[in-house]
């Protein structure tokens, strides 16, 4: 009798619990000099035939990428305790990073060694210089970790691509036995990309996972070999601090490291500058504010507003231009290009609107079909559908911050360093700000969308009608480059038109 074919969930299931391969090819594991990683060194030096490696690790090759903005006791742990074992083997570690702010730029090899001396710092281009310029802070955008994609993921997949071309390799990565969705989620992402390539480009192996090793136990593993407690291995400014590991701990090594908190400050300080809704934590509140609330980060917040006491200030006036997105019934429905655009496409359905127009077949049971609802009820019709936005920013004034502060005087404000909005104007209106990186202000975001249909208006949503262009009461219209219906003189709207061009940075005043 045949066996019933495996679920898809039993085949990652199956893979993970998998015995070590004893095929010999190149085994790549992907450092990031935390708990989990670590260990998987560990248990390769102490018993290698046993996890398919060769008596003298030669075909082990340890990758680390660099982002440039560890915390320095991770750095030095790695360096006292774990680069001596890799030398004392002969084992290959290649440290890697961004050439960068452009994928262009390339993959820089900063050391390619199997006597490996110093775990680097930083590269050209650090994660933290891409968000000072950009003045933002990580964010957890749909629970995605994008800056480990750019910073991580992508640099190693670029560096894996170069070395072994079109042959395979087993990669093994760093998930306990307390992490076997992320592990599935992994699996799968890379059978997708195997086949899209149409060969195998990397296996991925869970040695933690099929060990059946817990945190609580991988840490353990660490501290009885290296006799010494591993800390989290994250970057200084990771938002993931909040709700992924302890604040105490956090905050507890922030008070170790001033100077490292400070440089975390100044950038949630100007992120909040440009955007009062952009703080490390997002809804959850400011780093600045937690920290507050605890008397012991007093040294910290002072070191704060020392690097703020000598930093150049700023003011500017940002202006916001949001565009209509897609729902997730156009998404669903319409697949990845929309041509035959409905009212739902941009505006939310309400529960009201689903309940009463359910498509249902002769028998009275509903159908899983595409919204009928022609959106004559008002009652059916919710919020717009917010899109991408873009950001146009004006330098009114550079110098020092007394004087910056006076020409934006009263203000609320987050936390007593927190920016501050010209009084009569609520947050977000354009009022002028001040920031203490004028390189970050004068650095607007760009996109290669088309032009959304809204009006560049000082509002974080501005007007916005379907079809046309339409500018906020007392604000003057903007237009794209390419666009022909120009401004009138003395700031009075154009027609009213549907643009096609494609926005130029700085294309408004």
């Amino acid at each position: 009798m045949p066996l019933p074919a495996p679920s898809r969930t039993a085949v990652h299931t199956a893979r993970l619990a998998r015995p070590a391969v004893q095929r010999k090819r190149p085994t790549v594991l992907t450092w990031g000099l935390g708990a989990d990683s670590t260990a998987e060194i560990l248990m390769f030096l102490n018993d290698p035939v046993a996890h398919g490696l060769e008596p003298d690790l030669s075909d082990l090759v340890i990758v680390h990428a660099v982002t440039g903005d560890e915390f320095s006791d991770s750095l030095s742990f790695a360096d006292r305790l774990v680069l001596p074992l890799l030398r004392a083997w002969r084992v290959r570690l290649v440290q890697v990073c961004r050439g960068g702010p452009r994928d262009a730029d390339g993959v820089l090899v900063l050391d390619d060694s199997r006597a490996p001396r110093r775990i680097h710092a930083a590269g050209p281009w650090r994660l933290s210089d891409e968000l000072r310029t950009a003045g933002t802070v990580p964010m957890l955008a749909s629970g995605q970790r994008r800056c480990s994609i750019r910073f991580k993921g992508w640099v190693l997949d670029t560096w894996a691509a170069h070395e072994f071309g079109t042959g395979t390799f087993r990669r093994v990565i760093g998930y306990h036995a307390d992490e076997t969705g992320r592990a599935l989620k992994d699996s799968a992402i890379q059978d997708q990309l195997n086949t899209a390539a149409g060969r195998v480009i990397c296996e991925p192996d869970y040695p933690l996972i099929r060990a059946g090793m817990a945190r609580a136990a991988v840490e353990q593993y660490v501290l009885d070999n290296l006799g010494e407690m591993i800390l989290k291995s994250h970057c200084t400014m990771c938002p993931f601090t909040g709700v992924c590991s302890s604040r105490d701990l956090y905050e507890e090594r922030l008070r170790a490291h001033p100077a490292e908190a400070a440089r975390v400050l100044r950038m949630e300080h100007i992120s909040l500058a440009l955007n009062e809704r952009m703080s490390l934590y997002g809804p959850a509140g400011s780093l600045n504010r937690r920290l507050a609330e605890d008397v012991r980060n007093r040294p910290v917040l002072d070191a704060f507003q020392d690097d703020l006491e000598q930093t150049p200030y700023a003011v500017y006036e940002v202006r916001r231009l949001t565009g209509l997105g897609r729902t997730k019934d156009c998404r669903r429905w319409h697949g990845k290009s929309c041509t035959d655009p409905k009212w739902w496409c941009t505006q939310q359905r309400k529960p009201r609107c689903r309940r009463i127009h359910t498509v249902v077949d002769q028998d009275g049971a509903p159908v899983d079909a595409a919204p009928q609802c022609l959106g004559d009820d008002k009652r059916c019709r919710g919020a717009q559908q917010k899109g991408p936005t873009w950001r146009s920013v004006r330098t009114v004034f550079e110098g020092p911050r007394e004087r910056a502060e006076e020409l934006v005087p009263g203000s609320p404000s987050d936390t007593p360093s927190a920016p501050a909005w010209s009084p009569g104007r609520p947050p977000g209106s354009g009022a002028p700000t001040t920031c203490p990186n004028p390189k970050a202000c004068r650095t607007p975001k760009r996109s290669s969308s088309r032009h959304p249909r809204a009006s560049p208006t000082s509002s974080a949503r501005g007007s916005r009608s379907a079809g046309r262009s339409t500018p906020a009461p007392g604000r003057s219209s903007g237009r794209c480059a390419s666009c022909p219906n120009r401004r009138r003189a003395g700031g009075r709207p154009a027609a009213p038109h549907r643009c096609t061009g494609r926005r130029s940075p700085g294309a408004w005043p």
